[in-house]
Formats: C-alpha cells, structure tokens, sequence
C-alpha cells in the first residue's frame, strides 16, 4: 500500500479504537479479573468482571472496523492488527473465556498480553500519524459522498510484465466504462485516485451511480463464485491426481455454466434499473457489452483479482450542504451495504472458468 493509504487506516484504526474504547475497557477487565484471581470468594469482582466483559463485546460487535473494505481488512492483516480490533477481538477474548472457565489466571495472564500488545500498537499508530504529518503526508481518505473502486491486480495474472498490465489496465476502462454508459449514457473516463505498486492496486474515483451499478453487480458475481469454490477445488484435486483433461470437461463446463446463468439473469436486472435511453439499437449493443463485462469480471475474480467499492455516507447536515437527491443518497447506501460482502477469496487450484469476453471467443 501507498503512504497515503496507510495514513487513512491508521487514522481509522485510532478512531475505532477511540469508539469503543477497547483499550480502556480491556485494563478495566484486567483490572477485575486480576481482583478476582486475588479474592476468588468475592461475588463483586466475579460480577466486575462480567460486566466489563459485557461492555466490550458489545462495543466491539458494532466496531466501525468491522465494516472495512476486503483491502484495509487485508491491510490489518499485514499490519498485525486484524485481531485487536472488533469482532475479531470479540472472539479472541471469546475463546480465552471458554478454554479457562476455571483457571481464571491463566485467562488473566492472556488478556494482560492482548492489553499489552493493543497498548504498544496503539503508541506506534499515534507516533506513525505524527510523523505522517510532521513530513506533510497526506491521508486518503474519501470525502462525504464520494466513491472509489480498487482493483487488485495479481502480479501472476499479466505475467509481472509492464506490457500485459497495460493491455489489462485497458481493458479495466473498457469494463468499467460499460458501467458508466449504462448509468449515466457516457463515457467520460475515470480519474485515478493513486496506484500502488507493491500489490498492484489501482483505485479509481467514481460518480454514486456508476459505482453503486458496479457494487451490486461484484457483489452478486462474488456471491454466485463462492458456490464455485467448492467445484474449483474438486477439479484441482482431480487435475493433481491426473485425470484427463477430457474428463476434466464436463466440470469445467458445469462451473461456467453455473455463472453464465447469473450474468444472463444480472445483465436483464442492471438494464432494467439503470437504462433509461430510448435507443433500441444501442440497447442490444449494450447489453451484449454488458454481459461480456460481466464475464470479464467473473473470469478476473477466478484469476485472483479483488474488487472493492468504498463510499462515505454523509451526515443530514453534509447531505443539505452538497444538495444530495434522494436517488444519490440511496446508492452511497447501496455501496456501503455491497461493500460488506466483497472480500478476499481464499482460492484453492486453478482457475476453472473460462466465460467469452468478446464475439471472437463466444458461442451460442
């Protein structure tokens, strides 16, 4: 990830960590329990100590880190602070509970570390932050209303070769640009938000309706591929034992079948909510560039691509301020709410689906 980037996280991470107020929480917990370990007859602390429990579970059910893009989650992971936030949090303490309903002081000495490890992390993001300003760093972060697309492209994919991320660079316009006709009856281009070479990220900024058509199409795509999971691994494990790639077919073919059936469903269902010009002609056309863009994204995902959409809500004051309509206010929801349910998918064997993008490649 870029400076940037890692600037806006950072400055999200404290903010989560400043609403739930973990940290405080967690020494109040450890506090008790230590008491508890001291004085085991006392029903006072025992109490304490369920009803810090009680506070921070439910402070962090409702984390705003939970609610996270798939790339800031990846973020956290390579960060070390996936599991000091939120739900992941929530369960880790969870487990402590279970696994030492009676040596509570082994409990103790578990949270004193989780404490421990939050404290030391927090410091370094506080200090990071400092440093990011003192140096005049800029955070990326979304203004209200706005809305951003992320791609992730796998160095794999194109061969880590400068030439083939172009071609796909291109074609990623190409699909995204579909979107945008659909929705608005242009094609304007978009405007890049920053790239990160490390991952090969590419963000770009989008218009509500253009991202809010996108994140309910990804959404849809990624839902229909993790019932494909399973047969993507059954046919690797068939591919790794050696059975013929004759053989192999009829899986394949199932798989492709399987998604093609849903972007011929999605293609109908994105026409009919989002077309609102009187061209027939170019109607047929844009459905059949629809459908292939689709398909282009079903293929990418199957490749390892991720996809993320991120919008800023804004408040009743914000929304008054940039005269946001009704239709505008609808699809930012829609984007935060699609945006829940893109995540990274753990992908076992090789690519199996091999949907037509073009005319060259399709057949009826």
């Amino acid at each position: 990830m870029n400076t940037e980037r890692l600037h806006a996280i950072a400055i999200a991470v404290l903010d989560d960590l400043k609403i739930t107020k973990s940290e405080e929480t967690l020494n109040q917990l450890v506090g008790a329990l230590q008491n508890q370990v001291n004085q085991p007859q006392e029903p006072q602390f025992q109490q304490k100590v369920s009803t810090h429990l009680k506070t921070l579970y439910e402070a962090l059910s409702t984390a705003p880190s939970n609610d996270f893009s798939p790339a800031w989650k990846q973020a956290l992971v390579e960060l070390g602070l996936h599991d000091l936030l939120g739900k992941n949090l929530q369960l880790r303490v969870q487990e402590i509970f279970i696994r030492n309903q009676i040596t509570t002081s082994i409990a103790l000495e578990e949270l004193q570390k989780i404490h421990k490890q939050l404290v030391t992390y927090k410091g370094a993001l506080e200090q990071t932050i400092s440093g990011f300003k003192q140096l005049n760093i800029g955070a990326e972060e979304l203004e209200p209303g706005q809305c951003e697309i992320g791609v992730l492209v796998p160095r794999l994919a194109i061969h880590n070769k400068l030439g083939e991320f172009a071609e796909d660079l291109e074609d990623l316009d190409g699909i995204f640009g579909t979107f945008a006709e659909l929705t608005t009856g242009e094609r304007p281009g978009f405007e890049i938000r920053s790239v990160s070479s490390s991952d090969l990220n590419v963000f770009l900024e989008m218009l509500p309706v253009v991202a809010a058509g996108i994140a309910v199409a990804v959404e849809r795509i990624v839902k229909v591929y993790k019932d494909i999971l399973e047969i993507r691994k059954l046919h690797g494990d068939l591919k790794a034992r050696g059975v013929p790639k004759n053989q192999l077919k009829g899986v394949q073919e199932y798989a492709d079948s399987r998604m093609k059936d849903e972007i011929d469903k999605l293609t109908k269902e994105l026409l009919k909510k989002y077309y609102k010009t009187k061209d027939e002609g170019r109607q047929n056309e844009l459905t059949t560039a629809l459908r292939f863009s689709l398909s282009k994204i079903a293929n990418r995902i199957d490749k390892g691509y991720s996809v993320e959409i991120r919008a800023k809500s804004l408040s009743e004051e914000e929304e008054a301020q940039k005269k946001m309509t009704p239709e505008d206010k609808e699809r930012i929801n829609a984007i935060i709410s699609a945006s829940k349910n893109l995540e990274f998918l753990k992908l076992e064997g090789p690519p199996i689906l091999s949907l037509p993008e073009s005319q060259e490649n399709h057949k009826d």
